[in-house]
């Protein structure tokens, strides 16, 4: 009997812990402050479902079952980009604007803004961001101009950056 007591003692002090120091069932990290789909911190998948698991058998055996003391539940769709692109064909001398297939990862229609870098041997030559509207699961061909045209030779790739 002191054996389940010092058991059930140790999950509800590291519950406490959890709590104390920002680590959340969301994800969102130890301490951070990003409003992203990365979450950040030292939290991770592995310590999250430890965590909920400790925290609900806590929970059930600690609020005599009424649901008090039950966490809410983690959102079961990922969090991450809701979008995803990639390079059909980059600028490069004689063209100023690379190609781009843009898919929709969500089940709505949503702009997103698809950041491209174009780079040479000497780094970045230029930045832009092309805005697209895709309904829930599409997928558009859509081109990304340089502003600074006279540059496109000095291109060698063309990157695409995280989808907000």
């Amino acid at each position: 009997m002191v054996a389940g007591r010092r058991i059930r003692f140790t999950a509800v002090l590291v519950a406490v812990v959890f709590a104390l120091t920002g680590f959340s069932s969301s994800g969102h990290g130890h301490g951070s402050k990003s409003s992203g789909s990365g979450g950040g911190g030292c939290s991770s998948s592995k310590k999250r479902s430890s965590y909920n698991s400790n925290s609900n058998s806590n929970s059930s055996s600690t609020s005599g079952g009424n649901g008090s003391g039950k966490s809410s539940p983690s959102p079961t769709k990922s969090a991450g980009p809701p979008a995803h692109a990639q390079v059909v064909t980059c600028a490069g001398p004689g063209s100023p604007q690379a190609v781009l297939k843009v898919t929709s990862d969500v089940d709505t229609t949503r702009l997103v803004n698809v950041p491209v870098v174009f780079q040479g041997a000497g780094g970045v030559v230029e930045r832009t961001t092309v805005p697209v509207s895709l309904k829930a699961r599409e997928t558009q061909t859509v081109t990304a101009g340089m502003t600074r045209k006279d540059k496109a030779a000095d291109v060698g790739s063309c990157v695409v950056g995280t989808i907000n």
